[in-house]
């Protein structure tokens, strides 16, 4: 039987938005079971919002995932729920001061650091896992995401960049939170010096610098060094897995997305949820009465 999980201690950090510039405060807490993860904003007198698929606003899917629920609007949330997922939390509530997660360094490394130092604590209650049982495929404007059965969680990733340090990378995780540790969390998000300025025009990327972030200019990058030899597939199953735990449970198959991104990841999980003869709900190892959702991954070949 695998069981749900919160963490132990309560862990505090502060950092800067990517979108807004500003200086954030975020609070990590234990959760009861069956919670979820919960975002909550200090400063607007406790309004809240769940990682769930019904609150992505889909009018804010350019370069991040921002979660919507009345008042409480917060951007930015992809890496740490992949870290939660990487670290199989199923259990948190996110307290922050602005509506923005901060950004760290781009990764999910720190991320990481944080739940390792708040502990992980199981809790008695059944996790709940979504399992495919049957291919499905989504596509839009030549960008595709699918899922077919597999016995865990894993992601399969496949970009094409017109760039000397990216062309064509292709990368297989199967979801462990050693394999996660070591293979994806210290990946950094990535952008191309080209576009600063009309982000920045539309009030984005306000904090970005190399601090946070590979930039890229026509053939290098102003950054130093890779910290991965495929840093930026990586970054990119990072992002997919923080994306899918909009889904609000574990999950069992094998993820694969070619040239895709938030909007597209969100877009597929929506019609995959809809679509549950594509998948069964279980509550630790024995089917569920109820629905619940799961993830997993293996890798075969992008479909024609």
């Amino acid at each position: 039987m695998t069981f749900q999980a919160t963490i132990q201690n309560e862990v505090r950090t502060v950092g800067v938005g990517l979108h807004s510039g500003n200086l954030v405060t975020m609070t990590l807490k234990p959760a009861p079971p069956n919670t979820g993860i919960v975002f909550v904003r200090t400063d607007l007198n406790g309004a809240y919002v769940k990682a769930s698929i019904e609150h992505i606003d889909f009018s804010m899917l350019q370069l991040a995932t921002t979660l919507r629920s009345g008042r409480a609007l917060v951007q930015t949330t992809e890496h740490l729920l992949s870290a939660a997922m990487g670290s199989a939390i199923d259990n948190l509530i996110v307290e922050l001061d602005g509506a923005e997660v901060p950004i760290m360094d781009g990764s999910a490394t720190p991320f990481l650091m944080l739940l390792e130092e708040a502990g992980r604590r199981e809790q008695a209650v059944a996790a709940q896992v979504l399992r495919v049982t049957k291919p499905f495929f989504f596509e839009k404007d030549g960008k595709k995401v699918w899922v077919t059965p597999a016995s865990d969680m894993r992601v399969s990733y496949e970009i094409r960049f017109d760039h000397p340090l990216i062309q064509r990378q292709r990368k297989t995780l199967v979801v462990n939170a050693a394999a996660y540790s070591g293979q994806v969390a210290p990946a950094r998000t990535f952008g191309f010096l080209r576009d600063l300025n009309y982000l920045r025009g539309q009030g984005l990327i306000k904090g970005g610098s190399v601090d946070n972030a590979i930039v890229l200019d026509s053939d290098h990058m102003l950054n130093e060094s890779l910290r991965l030899k495929d840093e930026f597939v990586s970054h990119k199953i990072l992002d997919m897995i923080g994306d899918l735990a909009m889904a609000g449970t574990r999950l069992e198959g094998h993820f694969q997305g070619y040239k895709a991104g938030h909007e597209m990841h969100a877009l597929f999980l929506q019609a995959l949820l809809e679509n549950e003869d594509c998948y069964e709900m279980v509550r630790g190892d024995v089917a569920a009465e109820s629905p619940v959702f799961a993830t997993s991954m293996v890798e075969v070949p992008v479909p024609a």
